[in-house]
């Protein structure tokens, strides 16, 4: 017995049109404050998030408060110690001390790496021994530094360089070595000149490339720092943590760490507004 199959309605042919309708449905608009926000409304959950959960391992008595301060107390520390200035008088040596070698470092290595990343004998002479310094641990360099320099600034200042002057050579390398042969080869056939190439080609087009070397040489310069002033001296961050922990003043010696992850915060922003105006040429040209 044959099967006949019904006719198709007149409404078939418009539920097929509905859900091609609904399938081009554009999805719902996000709150446009929440867009503009969301970055900074997550941050401060996840910094509540992160003192709660601080406070409660210490208030169960997970962590005795001999070795982890409450945040309460750490934050009255903090306040009291900028407030009499016995922590805020060891803001300034270290910050000094931290920009000086910062900037030695940025000189150094912007400076190095454009020759040996342009420069194909160079690189080929030097690139065995910067590979052999570059993978020694800093930490194991320190009795060295005090040897060649002292206990004083000068020691201070060097491991800072040594700390800052690795990643920016290595991006700065990288940076020049990574310029599109298209372009170099496009001004030569427009008959640019070797110097012309240098500043007007391969350096813009190297910066981007460099500016996370020296961000992260930012961050290494404070820690650093805190190893250098280990080894002597009367003032600066580092000292005032280590003497706090060998009074067993708990709040005081957190409150010195949080002072200097506020200035890594303060130096990072810096660098990131930096970085912004010297990369503006390229927004529209890249993803960034």
């Amino acid at each position: 017995m044959a099967t006949t199959l019904p006719e198709p309605g007149p409404t078939t042919g418009l539920a097929a049109a509905d859900d091609g309708l609904d399938d081009l449905t554009p999805p719902a608009r996000r709150n446009p404050y929440l867009v503009k926000y969301e970055r900074y409304l997550y941050g401060a959950i996840g910094l509540a998030g992160f003192l709660v959960i601080w406070w409660a391992v210490v208030a169960s008595g997970y962590v005795d408060k001999l070795y982890l301060a409450t945040p309460q107390d750490t934050f009255t520390a903090l306040i009291n110690g900028l407030a009499d200035g016995s922590l805020a008088q060891e803001i300034l040596p270290s910050v000094q001390r931290a920009l000086t070698g910062f900037v030695i470092g940025l000189i150094a290595g912007i400076g190095l790496g454009i020759a040996v990343g342009y420069v194909r004998i160079v690189q080929q002479f030097l690139e065995p021994v910067l590979l052999f310094f570059r993978n020694l641990s800093l930490l194991a360099l320190l009795p060295v530094f005090v040897v060649f320099f002292g206990i004083g600034e000068q020691s201070k200042i060097a491991i800072v360089v040594w700390a800052c002057f690795w990643p920016i050579f290595i991006t700065t390398v990288g940076a020049v070595n990574g310029v599109e042969r298209i372009l170099l080869n496009a001004a030569r056939t427009l008959g640019a000149g070797r110097g012309y190439i240098f500043t007007r080609v391969v350096l813009p087009a190297a910066i981007p490339g460099i500016f996370p070397g020296i961000r992260l040489a930012s961050a290494n310069a404070f820690t650093a720092l805190v190893a250098a002033e280990l080894v002597g001296g009367a003032h600066g961050i580092g000292i005032y943590i280590n003497n706090a922990a060998l009074r067993y003043q708990t709040p005081e010696m957190y409150a010195g760490i949080i002072t200097l992850g506020l200035i890594g915060i303060l130096v990072n922003a810096v660098m990131t507004g930096v970085e912004h105006k010297a990369t503006a040429w390229q927004k529209g040209l890249t993803n960034k």
